[in-house]
């Protein structure tokens, strides 16, 4: 099985690919999108930068999605699935998931950086085998949506940590880092890649 990783120029690219080289994909890292099994979009970076990159490519990632492909969106990868952000700037983003990302609200303190607890929300397949396990997060902004996503955390605020819907999957946390945790999400994300 076949995956890409979208270099639109923020870090995490190695390490993400790593961890899907891991567990069986075969990983491109490639400045634009391409026909495969999964296509990832990383995080680290700013809404902005990321979202105006992925604006020349709106027809073909929306191609891509009506084909079948996969998408996995990893932290500000996750939050560009949504429909606009207002880091640097109110910024379009794919408007794939409804909703708006912005600050944390409530935090203690930020960037948020740290491990804490998975609470399960509505069931989907991704989640299995998470409930109350700890993931790691480096973040400052989140998702605010209608909808009850996958998986939930709490840092001042209660927060999408896993969506999941149709053929896109996000994680605000960063499963490549996570340990044991990520092994977990990393098993799941191939058992759903071959369903």
């Amino acid at each position: 099985m076949k995956a890409v990783v979208l270099n639109y120029g923020v870090g995490n690219l190695f390490s993400i690919s790593s961890a899907l080289r891991k567990h069986g994909l075969e990983v491109e890292i490639l400045n634009e999108p391409k026909e495969a099994d999964l296509v990832v979009l990383p995080g680290v970076g700013a809404f902005n930068a990321v979202g105006t990159f992925l604006e020349r490519w709106r027809d073909e990632l929306n191609e891509l999605r009506k084909s079948g492909t996969r998408f996995l969106g990893v932290c500000l990868g996750m939050q560009v699935l949504f429909e606009e952000g207002n880091e640097g700037g109110r910024t379009r983003g794919l408007g794939w998931l409804p909703g708006r990302v912005d600050l944390l609200v409530n935090a203690p303190k930020l960037p948020h950086i740290g491990w804490d607890v998975l609470v399960e929300g509505t069931p989907c397949e991704m989640n299995e085998g998470l409930q109350g396990k700890y993931a790691y997060f480096v973040h400052s902004y989140v998702a605010y949506t209608p909808e009850k996503p996958a998986m939930t955390s709490v840092y001042g605020v209660e927060f999408p940590a896993l969506v999941c819907k149709g053929e896109v999957v996000g994680t605000q946390f960063h499963p490549e880092k996570s340990g044991e945790t990520g092994k977990v999400f990393f098993s799941n994300l191939m058992r759903w890649l071959k369903t």
